[in-house]
């Protein structure tokens, strides 16, 4: 018999976002990488720490992620690696792993404690539990107007679970059915195992297709307590008196066992020991302790005739005398199969043929719908910034025009006057030269919105534009901010420098934006880079850092801003200036805090 076994999770959130949890959790806590120095990975000690792969999704999102970016962090001059394992793992088999630490469910903890010399470390509590040796187990849960009292009224009756091999759900009720006389496997008349997948068990319930659901304790309240099933009446059967706070229908296990090998330094097993018993508990939503008593598993491997008490082999007659039902119902499906197959067969090459065209034809309506889309989002971003761009060009050219006329009757004045104030005169000319700047660029923003932009596009030296954008940034912003410019060699695109200088302009004042709440501490850098015949202006800030939803979206050019009262219409015309010369905008969030922008344009290649 194959040694299974699993425990529930600490929170089994809906079963709507599985694949979510499962890509985030397994990304933070086994695809991890640690992208340091090659150097400095070797001067690292490594640890090695395996986890039982598990059904429920959460325990990645909920324990083992949060756990391992903890120690992460805490033990900074380690190298934590971490391997997922199948649950039938034997003995032997983690031996060849060589693993420091295990991360597994009680009962895999249990039943490989001897042959593979674990030792325990410590062991997950979950919320509204007192004890961390009873922490788990299971809750019968039936409809309100069943008329079963008692677990021998569900005797032949129909069960929905979410695991068979779940310790906290099935193999609790399978003991608490085995310790009233019957045989688990024969005792309902079915049982359906939903692997965490849609319908949920009470679903199954609820719509009269299950007499019984079986759920890990803790499962029936958290779903009750959303406000899910408000319709349809529940009750839990035969309710014992337990140390949780939710009601449960058998025994109580300990959860989650964090377990050491024989080979582990001691200094290293007290380190993660101490580091794991001190950690917060507001990084996951339970805790580690120490449970002092797993002898409830044990009687339950013995009572079920599993684990380390499961036989080996068994003779044909015992064979034959526990399965014989079983063995003649596999020899008619074995029967009706060969027949069905050879009934079957000789449709599946017919079908084949269309069925791949049909899969062709789908995934190229996809394509195009995808394209499509992709199209339909960039016209709303370009209209919008087209409509607000073009409003502001237009309110702003009448009072740009009626300063401009106010300065030329002020230059005439001072001249009238006689006045030979150099002060005077060189105001007089920045005012002139500001305002004709500011003239230019509505018209350029206008040519934007009306996409009628005639500038002849030339060879440009962008090292002369960064320094007239952080010129133009530092006499016309206000704020004390010095740009760090990092220069060493100049290159050149085709494009319109005011237009480049304007993309330039807008990183600048939103990266600004970004650390003004940091006061002396905000520190804003370009840089100019010539990678692979691509010309890459990098914008980088120490600011807050950004939610990793609202990076992709910026990354997707959906109008995104990051700040809490913008608009977005200056990273849309980043956008817009870029594409218009061929180039792309990107987006990386540095560490700990801060963002780099790189805007990447085709260089000019020197002739």
């Amino acid at each position: 018999m194959e040694r299974r076994f699993s425990l529930r999770k600490v929170c089994h959130l809906p079963s709507v976002i599985l694949y979510f949890a499962i890509a985030g959790q397994m990304a933070i806590g086994l695809a991890a990488a640690n992208e340091v120095n090659l150097s400095q990975l070797e001067e690292k000690k490594t640890i090695k720490i395996g986890v039982v792969r598990l059904e429920d999704p959460y325990f990645y999102l909920d324990c083992f992620g949060p756990t391992m970016e903890f120690l992460r962090e805490k033990h900074k001059d380690w190298k934590i690696r971490t391997e997922e394992i199948p649950i039938e793992t034997t003995a032997p088999e983690l031996a060849d792993k060589d693993f420091d630490f295990l991360i597994s469910p009680s009962g895999f903890f249990e039943a490989n404690l001897k042959e593979a010399g674990l030792r325990q470390i410590v062991t997950r509590t979950p919320e509204g539990s007192r004890n961390p040796s009873e922490s788990v187990g299971a809750t019968f849960v039936v409809r309100e107007d069943s008329g079963f009292h008692k677990l021998e009224d569900l005797k032949g009756r129909r069960a929905v679970s979410y695991d068979k091999s779940a310790l906290a759900g099935w193999l609790s009720a399978a003991y608490e059915i085995a310790s009233k006389g019957f045989v688990p496997e024969k005792f309902f008349s079915s049982f359906h195992p939903t692997r965490y997948n849609l319908p949920s068990p009470l679903s199954y319930l609820a719509r009269g297709s299950a007499d019984v659901a079986i759920l890990p304790t803790c499962e029936y309240e958290r779903i009750i307590q959303n406000g899910q099933f408000m319709n349809v009446g529940f009750r839990v059967l035969d309710p014992r008196k337990s140390t949780l706070k939710c009601a449960s229908s058998t025994n109580l296990y300990p959860d989650v066992v964090f377990s050491s090998f024989p080979k582990v330094e001691p200094d290293s097993a007290a380190s993660i020991t101490l580091s794991l018993l001190t950690m917060p508990e507001e990084l996951m939503k339970s805790k580690w302790s120490i449970a002092n008593d797993f002898r409830n598993v044990g009687q339950l491997f013995e009572k079920l005739k599993i684990g380390p008490y499961a036989k080996i082999s068994l003779s044909p007659k015992e064979l034959w005398d526990k399965y014989r039902t079983e063995i003649l119902l596999s020899v008619m499906l074995l029967g009706c199969l060969i027949f069905h197959i050879v009934r079957v067969n000789s449709l599946v090459l017919k079908r084949t043929a269309e069925l791949r065209m049909a899969i062709n034809q789908r995934d190229e309506v996809a394509k195009i719908a995808k394209e499509r889309l992709r199209r339909l989002n960039q016209i709303e971003r370009k209209g919008m910034v087209s409509q607000m761009s073009s409003m502001i060009a237009h309110e702003l050219k009448q009072p740009l025009s009626s300063v401009s006329n106010y300065v030329r009757g002020l230059r005439k004045y001072v001249n009238r006057q006689d006045s030979n104030d150099p002060i005077i005169h060189e105001a007089v000319n920045g005012i002139e030269r500001g305002i004709t700047r500011a003239s230019n660029i509505v018209e350029r923003v206008r040519g934007f919105a009306r996409e009628q932009d005639k500038t002849e596009i030339r060879v440009i030296s962008l090292k002369n534009v960064i320094e007239k954008a952080v010129a133009s940034f530092e006499a016309y912003v206000s704020t004390s901010l010095k740009i760090k410019q990092n220069i060493p060699s100049d290159v050149k695109i085709e494009a319109d420098p005011l237009a480049i200088e304007l993309l330039i302009f807008n990183l600048l004042k939103n990266a600004a934006e970004a650390v003004e709440p940091l006061g002396t501490e905000g520190a804003v850098s370009v840089s100019l880079i010539l990678s692979v015949g691509k010309a890459e202006i990098k914008v980088e800030d120490n600011g807050e850092k950004i939610a990793p939803e609202k990076l992709q979206r910026m990354q997707k050019a959906l109008q995104e801003t990051v700040k809490a009262n913008g608009a977005g219409l200056g990273l849309g015309i980043v956008f817009a200036i870029a594409e218009k010369y061929g180039g792309t905008v990107s987006f990386e969030q540095k560490e700990p805090n801060g963002l780099q922008v790189t805007v990447a344009f085709d260089a000019v290649q020197p002739t």
